[in-house]
């Protein structure tokens, strides 16, 4: 088993827990704790088979890729277990403090039409990153200079998802949108990019897990890594990425806080796994 499969075995064991001790607080507790064995068992199963073909390696290489999605999800609908409310007057008190006020009420009062579709491309670029990036070094896994690239990359995700799991349940806020009663804070000036990120956040939205931001941390992992790998485009993709955290703010999807402190995290953990040896973690 590699790094990946042992954290997202370890969450899953936490969560199974977490709905057992506190199965009050959550309706529908059994179905979480079926649910996380049953993911339980697929990484082991996949794990022992990935050596049989490259059809059982995809599987269990690209596997994180949903548990990336599923286990932020649950994680949402579990916020309050572990509180009893929302801890966003802290994140606003700080934003007060640093910035004077809301940074977010401070674009919509300047941000220009023509200027709010390139935040809305920033932030939809958002979803084929990772695939794209993932799947550029998963397809070159044999080549001398990207042997163990996509693992080192998958395993460091995974530690920055772990990273934020912890806040989501000891320190549940909302984002600005959500707490507002909506999914998006967005623009009468809206088009093709804006359509296709409500039509996402609409059908896959969450009420929790606004800080820190893991999305923008998964993007910060992955650009350090394309500085290091991928040299030539990496300057590109940090174009939309700023765009994405600017976005982000705009349309009420995270407080200024949550994306500077996802940027870190990814900076970070990115920063120090890029460069380190390329084995294979085992």
């Amino acid at each position: 088993m590699n790094r990946t499969d042992r954290i997202y075995l370890a969450v899953h064991a936490v969560l199974t827990l977490l709905v057992c001790v506190q199965h009050e607080r959550v309706p529908h507790w059994p179905a979480y704790a079926v649910w996380n064995l049953g993911v339980f068992a697929l990484i082991v199963v996949l794990a022992g088979k990935q050596g049989d073909s490259v059809a059982w390696e995809f599987a269990h290489d690209w596997l994180p890729l949903v548990l990336f999605t599923t286990v932020f999800e649950e994680i949402s609908f579990l916020s309050l277990a572990m509180r009893s409310g929302w801890q966003n007057h802290y994140i606003l008190a700080l934003e007060s403090a640093v910035f004077g006020g809301s940074p977010m009420e401070w674009m919509h009062a300047r941000a220009k039409s023509w200027l709010i579709e390139f935040l809305e491309f920033g932030y939809f670029a958002f979803y084929p990153l990772y695939p794209t990036v993932g799947g550029v070094f998963w397809a070159w896994r044999k080549r001398p200079a990207f042997v163990g690239a996509f693992r080192k990359l998958t395993d460091c995700l995974s530690v920055g998802y772990a990273i934020c799991y912890a806040p989501y349940l000891l320190f549940p806020t909302q984002s600005p949108a959500n707490r507002a009663g909506v999914q998006q804070i967005g623009s009468a000036h809206g088009g093709i990019f804006q359509h296709l990120v409500r039509l996402v956040q609409d059908h896959a939205g969450v009420h929790g897990n606004a800080f820190p931001s893991s999305h923008i941390m998964l993007t910060f992992v992955v650009l350090m890594f394309a500085y290091r790998f991928l040299p030539r485009i990496a300057p590109w993709l940090l174009i939309p990425i700023l765009l994405m955290c600017v976005g982000a703010v705009y349309d009420g999807y995270h407080y200024a806080s949550d994306v500077i402190a996802g940027a870190l995290i990814g900076i970070i953990l990115g920063g120090i796994q890029s460069r380190q040896g390329l084995q294979p973690s085992p």
